[in-house]
C-alpha cells in the first residue's frame, strides 16, 4: 500500500504547495485508488500534477467530515475523468459556524461548488462500514463521558448557539499484513475514543501507523498522556506516526519523546509513505518525490 500526501499544512519540500487542509491518495495492493479528503482548494490536484500522479479513475472519495478544509477541493473534482462515488456521514452536509472571542464568525462546511459536485455521487455511511476488502470507514464514534473531543467553538447557529458535536467525524482504516493503518482528517470524535472503537472492531490486531490530523493542538498534558498511552497499548512493531494538519507541534513532540525519532515522521504535501506487502517487510518513507514541474 502507498499513501501520497497531496495536501497538508506543511510541505515535504518547497516544490509543492500548501494550505490549511488534508488530502491523501491511498493506493491499495488490489490496484484501487481512494482519495481521503480534498483540502480547501485545488491544491491537492495541483500537487498531484507536480508529482506526476493522475487522479483519474478513483475507486472513491472518502470525506472525513464536512468542514471546508476537507471538502473544498470537491468543487474542482469535475476536472477528473470518471465520477467516483463520494462517501461520508450524512451530516457532512450540515453548515456550521466557528464562533470564538475576538475573531470574525467563520462559516464552515462545503461550498456550493463542492455540494453541486458531490450530491449526485454521495453514498451515506453510518457507523462502521467496509468500503472494500480490508478498507473500513469508522464514524458515529462513541465518546466516553468526559473524554477529549475537540469540538469547541463550533456551532449550528452564527450567534454561537447550538453547539455542534461534529458527529460526522470519520476515520479511514486499512488492514495490512503487518497491522492497521489509521488515516485521520481531524479526529474531532477524540483520538483516544477513535482508537478504542478501532481496537474493538479488530480484537487482537495491532496499530501499524497513524497518519493525518489529530486535533491535539489544544489538548492539555493529561490528554496527551492518554493519547500516548492508548497508542502504546495498541501499536505494532515498527509503528510509525505521521501527524500533520491540526495535530499540533506540542503533541508531535510528546509522541516523539514517547516513541522516538524513528517512529515519529513528518507529514507534509509531497511526501510518499509505502507499506510493504510482506508481514516481515519494512515501511519506507520516501522523501524522493518526483520534482515539481515549472
Amino acid at each position: 500500500m502507498k499513501l501520497t500526501i497531496l495536501c497538508d499544512d506543511t510541505v515535504a519540500s518547497d516544490r509543492y504547495l500548501t494550505e490549511h487542509g488534508v488530502s491523501i491518495l491511498v493506493e491499495r495492493p488490489n490496484g484501487h485508488r481512494w482519495l481521503l479528503d480534498t483540502g480547501t482548494t485545488d491544491i491537492f490536484f495541483r500537487n498531484a500534477q507536480r508529482m506526476g500522479v493522475s487522479l483519474d479513475g478513483l475507486a472513491g472519495i472518502v470525506i472525513s467530515h464536512g468542514h471546508d478544509d476537507h471538502t473544498g477541493g470537491l468543487g474542482f473534482c469535475g476536472r477528473l475523468q470518471g465520477k467516483p462515488p463520494v462517501y461520508g456521514h450524512p451530516y457532512i452536509w450540515h453548515k456550521q459556524y466557528e464562533v470564538t472571542d475576538g475573531n470574525p464568525v467563520r462559516v464552515l462546511g462545503m461550498s456550493d461548488l463542492a455540494r453541486r459536485y458531490a450530491a449526485p455521487l454521495f453514498r451515506p455511511v453510518n457507523g462502521t462500514a467496509m468500503l472494500e476488502d480490508d478498507l473500513y470507514f469508522f464514524t458515529d464514534i462513541p465518546r466516553a463521558p468526559g473524554s477529549y473531543a475537540p469540538t469547541a467553538g463550533k456551532f449550528f447557529n452564527e450567534d454561537g448557539t447550538g453547539p455542534c458535536p461534529i458527529i460526522d467525524d470519520a476515520t479511514l482504516v486499512a488492514r495490512t499484513p503487518r497491522g492497521l493503518v489509521a488515516m485521520f482528517g481531524c479526529a474531532h470524535a477524540g483520538y483516544v475514543n477513535i482508537l478504542k472503537a478501532v481496537r474493538a472492531a479488530f480484537p487482537g490486531e495491532r496499530l501499524l501507523s497513524v497518519v493525518g490530523g489529530l486535533h491535539l493542538g489544544g489538548a492539555d498534558d493529561q490528554v496527551l498522556a492518554e493519547a500516548v498511552a492508548s497508542t502504546g497499548a495498541f501499536k505494532a512493531d515498527r509503528f510509525t506516526f505521521h501527524g500533520g494538519h491540526c495535530t499540533g507541534g506540542k503533541a508531535i513532540a510528546v509522541f516523539r519523546e514517547a516513541f522516538g525519532d524513528d517512529a515519529v515522521k513528518p507529514l507534509g504535501a509531497g511526501r510518499v509513505i509505502r507499506y510493504s506487502s510482506s508481514r516481515d517487510g519494512d515501511l519506507a518513507l520516501d522523501d524522493a518525490t518526483p520534482p515539481a514541474s515549472p
